[in-house]
């Protein structure tokens, strides 16, 4: 979500100690974000992003690193030109409107004094930022919008600037108990403060009152959310879904010292779920592509194994036509007994009228042999076919299962190893020291249960395991290693890793999956063998049916 108007107004409050501070630095590490490195009086160097993304949009101080482009976008070298050496006059924000004004002082190239306004709109996709100078001139903005297009105004270098169309809002500040139910008075939702008040969001309306609040004391608990933001009474908290600067009586929250961490931590939070959701996407089109090019090699490989008929029937054709006396050329067919049949038949055989009826037999026996090796090939590649396959069909269930960058990269080097994706030369480094981590659970009596979300965590599961640990995986299909650590089991405790290891898997969906297990000692890895490829013996084998509610309980959360 992006930054309302009373979040925005809890941010600029705390952001009034960049007052004074003077900008000594600009970036622009995304079309829809600029860095400014302000060195303030007191609280030394800080970084202020300015972000204006449709759904992320927010101004926040950063205590992490962007990686900047090689070449400076053309906005940015106008902000450096302009901004670098300017101090900070105010930050304000007109009424409760998702708009911060940085008002700025500075000399000019002939060291005369200038006055400028750098204008952060955060309104989705309408959002903008403008350099403003004296006069209320745009000299220009980020996106531009002319005549004719989707904005209500013209955002155009020289042209005048306008606010943003003012809507029709009480402000929130001066609303009274008594107003509020006023307003209140047969709405059947908390809709009416969207449409009554400014600032209010959608998210800030659903969590400012109770769920079975009565309606006679809805307007006091209104009244006192607006009157503790006016007075700058923060309680700033982290949703599931955004940030609020009160703290919500209808939903889970975590408590901030300001809003300023709260922004931090939610949108690290969503930032980090974009790059793993942008890499699982990528990874999961590369294994998507590679198993339909492999279905299609399958397919091909059966239709060539099925043409043993066809096989026999030109070796057939060949051996016939050996027996014909009028062998000259210009025929369409030639009718020959088939003297392997008793009593013999007629065989009408297709022959190519520009060939002689030895050559046409000569090319019969071509196409057998030719036909023939192509079917022994296909024989022998069917195998290979197969398991690859249900080696990418496994690779998407760990893409799925992965929850961190380290485990996606894993799988990623592996597909580099495996050759399904080129290894990019910016790519090229030391394999790190740390690995990612299986998941763990813990059973009712309290054993652990790790499960591998990738081939290297299988391997190393493998591995590293007692020799007597109980290994499960279900069977005949791609599925994660699960290893049970423990020498004897309970059969409630071998029963629960049977649910994990078979939801685990590509059988997830279904019922009385087949799940096989035995001692992880035996349990081996073929030489040359693809990564989670094992042999083992000595099996046994439970039938379950998996489910989620039955194991969610007792997954143990990893660290953060």
């Amino acid at each position: 979500m992006a930054t309302d108007g009373f979040t925005l107004y809890a941010c600029i409050h705390e952001l009034q100690y960049l007052v004074g501070g003077k900008i000594d630095k600009v970036q622009q590490p995304d079309k829809d974000i600029i860095v400014l490195g302000i060195h303030t009086p007191h609280a030394g160097r800080v970084k202020l992003m300015l972000c204006i993304h449709a759904e992320n949009g927010r101004i926040q101080t950063l205590t992490r690193n962007f990686e900047n482009p090689d070449v400076a976008p053309a906005f940015c070298m106008l902000l450096r030109k302009y901004l670098i050496g300017c101090r900070i006059v105010s930050i304000t924000q007109p009424g409760l409107n998702r708009i911060a004004v940085f008002s700025l002082s500075g000399r000019d190239e002939f060291f005369d004094d200038i006055q400028l306004r750098l204008v952060t709109e955060l309104m989705g996709r309408h959002g903008n930022i403008y350099l403003i100078d004296g006069g209320n001139r745009i000299i220009d903005c980020m996106r531009h919008f002319g005549i004719g297009e989707t904005a209500a105004r013209i955002a155009l270098p020289n042209m005048p600037y306008e606010n943003p169309p003012e809507a029709e809002k009480r402000n929130p500040f001066s609303a009274t108990a008594e107003e509020i139910d006023a307003q209140n008075a047969g709405r059947s939702s908390l809709r009416w403060l969207i449409d009554a008040y400014n600032g209010v969001s959608k998210l800030c309306a659903e969590q400012i009152v109770k769920d079975g609040t009565p309606v006679e004391q809805i307007g006091e608990a209104v009244a006192d959310v607006f009157s503790a933001i006016r007075d700058c009474r923060f309680a700033p908290s982290v949703l599931l879904n955004g940030i609020l600067p009160f703290q919500p009586k209808n939903a889970a929250f975590t408590s901030f010292a300001s809003v300023n961490e709260a922004q931090d931590a939610f949108y690290r939070r969503r930032d980090e779920q974009a790059i793993l959701t942008k890499e699982r996407s990528a990874l999961k089109t590369v294994l998507e592509h590679a198993a339909k090019r492999t279905e299609k090699k399958l397919a091909e490989c059966m239709k060539t194994i099925g043409s043993e008929d066809q096989i026999e029937r030109d070796r057939l054709f060949g051996e016939l036509l050996l027996t014909v006396r009028n062998t000259g050329a210009g025929r369409n067919s030639a009718a020959v007994q088939n003297y392997y049949e008793f009593p013999p038949a007629v065989v009408d055989i297709p022959l190519d009228p520009r060939l002689n009826v030895p050559d046409n037999a000569q090319r019969y026996f071509k196409r057998y042999r030719k036909n023939k090796a192509a079917r022994a090939y296909a024989l022998e590649q069917t195998d290979a076919l197969n398991g690859e396959l249900d080696y990418l069909k496994g690779q998407l269930l760990n893409v799925a299962a992965c929850s961190t960058h380290e485990e996606l990269s894993e799988i990623r080097d592996e597909l580099i190893r495996q050759r399904y994706i080129r290894e990019q030369a910016e790519r090229r480094k030391a394999p790190s020291a740390s690995h990612s981590k299986p998941m763990q659970f813990r059973t009712a009596s309290g054993v652990l249960l790790s499960v591998g979300k990738n081939n290297l965590q299988n391997e190393r599961l493998l591995r590293n395991s007692d020799p007597n640990a109980v290994w499960l995986h279900a069977k005949g299909v791609p599925a994660s290693h699960v290893i049970l650590h423990a020498e004897e089991p309970s059969r409630e405790d071998l029963h629960f890793a049977a649910l994990v290891a078979a939801y685990y898997s590509g059988a997830s969906a279904s019922e009385n999956v087949p799940v096989d297990y035995t001692q992880v000692r035996y349990v081996k890895k073929p030489s040359g063998a693809r990564p989670g490829f094992v042999n083992y013996f000595h099996q046994h084998t439970l039938y379950v049916t998996p489910s989620l509610d039955a194991i969610a309980p007792y997954r143990v959360q990893e660290d953060v």
